[in-house]
């Protein structure tokens, strides 16, 4: 939890300044990916919307306190134009900026306070796991690779459809299937994922038309096993982000995680188990 709240801490910090959600989730010290997914479920909204709504708060209370011009207020707060300004505004206070300079109505400000530890008072960690720190040799895989936005994080679909076309694959290592979060792409709409559902091969040749092939490198990983459906996979994200890893010996080290399917990918099945590997060092 600390963690979140030192993002919250750096987002106030540069709320004038043009950052991006990955260098907010470096602060907390998480995966872009799982900054977005633990944000969203603890928040309510995801971390581009969450700085999006304080701009625009902070700029509401300077429309109507300050006679600045609404185009340089704007400016201030990363917006490139008028346009966009207003329109993003209208979202949030169904108004537009200069509407609300005239009504000067303080009952619509959304986020007035920034999140903060009361505000997850109601919530509790309810695991308690421990990992297995295991090392994995380089890996080559190959696979379908999926784009998504943070909004949709459904990855159930992705696997329905690997399954159909995993036959294809020549040179398959073993029966595990690996589901790999690789890169994210972020634009002023939001932020975007890279999804690849694949398998160890011992080549890279013959690699079907439509997939890619990759290379993991060496790494020591904290594997959590995770029994259930994905949909109950945050809460066992909250306890490995928010609890664990600020307690344990290690850090998080930016390079793929990813999750180990045992053999029939089930991701619906309640009784399904897969790994998370999480990548990690040893703290210095």
């Amino acid at each position: 939890m600390e963690s979140i709240f030192k993002s919250i801490a750096f987002i106030e910090e540069n709320i004038y300044e043009p950052i991006t959600i990955h260098e907010i989730a470096m602060e907390a010290q998480y995966s872009t990916y799982h900054f977005c997914r633990i944000f969203r479920s603890l928040v309510g909204d995801s971390p581009k919307e969450y700085l999006r709504k304080r701009r625009l708060t902070i700029a509401a209370e300077r429309i109507v306190k300050e006679d600045t011009s609404i185009l340089d207020i704007a400016l201030d707060f990363q917006f490139g134009s008028h346009a966009a300004f207003t329109r993003s505004f209208k979202q949030v206070f169904k108004v537009s900026p200069k509407q609300y300079r005239e009504k000067a109505d303080p009952y619509r400000l959304m986020y007035k306070d920034q999140f903060s530890p009361h505000m997850l008072h109601h919530l509790q960690n309810r695991l308690e796991m421990e990992p297995e720190i295991v090392n994995r040799s380089e890996m080559k895989v190959v696979g379908t690779p999926h784009q998504y936005q943070e909004e949709d994080l459904d990855v159930g679909p992705f696997w329905s459809d690997f399954q159909h076309k995993v036959n294809q694959i020549a040179n398959r290592v073993g029966s595990d299937a690996f589901g790999i979060y690789e890169e994210y792409v972020e634009s002023e709409d939001g932020v975007g994922f890279s999804y690849i559902c694949c398998v160890e091969v011992s080549s890279f040749d013959d690699v079907p038309e439509g997939m890619i092939s990759r290379v993991v490198p060496e790494q020591m990983y904290a594997v959590f096993r995770h029994k259930g459906s994905l949909s109950l996979l945050p809460e066992t994200l909250k306890y490995i982000w928010g609890s664990w890893l600020p307690k344990s010996n290690y850090e998080y080290v930016e390079k793929p995680d990813f999750e180990l399917y045992s053999p029939g990918i089930r991701p619906e099945d309640p009784d399904h188990i897969l790994f998370l590997h999480i990548p990690v060092s040893i703290k210095s």
